[in-house]
């Protein structure tokens, strides 16, 4: 009887390491082809950009546009706001301007505010290629937002923290200019980088 109980856990024991073995291989999977569909998109988003620099296409409806919304191009079949860049950790990805599960997994999303409302609020996974450097940045490290206009925000980090994704009231009152999130590695927590605007 001993025999066929230790048996079983052993069984049970090995299919637990080969179900873990399974998810982190597909999370994996997951994150490169997230990094290379970001990148693609980042490609395509930077042309637009440069064209609409050319061609000052957005001046009015920026001089229009009202607090609380944000200018958007349309790429791809996605509405994009700009690309954020965190020089200091190799970040430059993308913004869509909606946010929701699959298209997390695509590129980071705007989850509310604004520039111009000086409340604007990035979210992105903790895939490597998107939000995970994030972790190991400092205090006075620069941040910078390129809008649909080619205009370039400046920011500096002012401060991180660790929140319960229960803390939404928390993540959403900061008084600093722009906060960006991504989850902790075990996915319990959340992450937040608030950024002041740079001098």
């Amino acid at each position: 009887m001993k025999q066929i109980r230790a048996a079983a856990l052993i069984l049970l024991g090995l299919s637990m390491i080969l179900a873990s073995a399974y998810l982190f291989s597909r999370y994996e999977q997951e994150a490169e082809t997230a990094g290379e569909n970001a990148q693609q998109l980042l490609a395509a988003l930077t042309e637009e950009i440069e064209k609409n620099k050319e061609q000052n296409l957005y001046d009015t409806a920026v001089q229009e546009q009202s607090i609380g919304q944000m200018l958007q191009t349309s790429l791809q079949g996605y509405d994009l706001v700009g690309i954020i860049r965190v020089p200091s950790m190799g970040v430059e990805l993308p913004v869509l301007n909606d946010w929701n599960y699959d298209l997390l997994k695509l590129s980071p999303c705007r989850y509310s505010g604004s520039i111009e409302g000086q409340n604007l609020i990035l979210m992105g996974h903790n895939y490597k290629k998107h939000f995970a450097p994030l972790r190991r940045v400092s205090s006075g490290d620069r941040v910078e937002f390129l809008d649909v206009n080619g205009t370039s925000h400046a920011y500096v980090v002012a401060e991180t923290e660790v929140l319960k994704p229960t803390q939404l009231d928390e993540l959403s009152s900061s008084e600093h200019s722009l906060t960006i999130f991504t989850c902790t590695s075990g996915g319990q927590s959340r992450f937040v980088v608030r950024c002041d605007p740079a001098e």
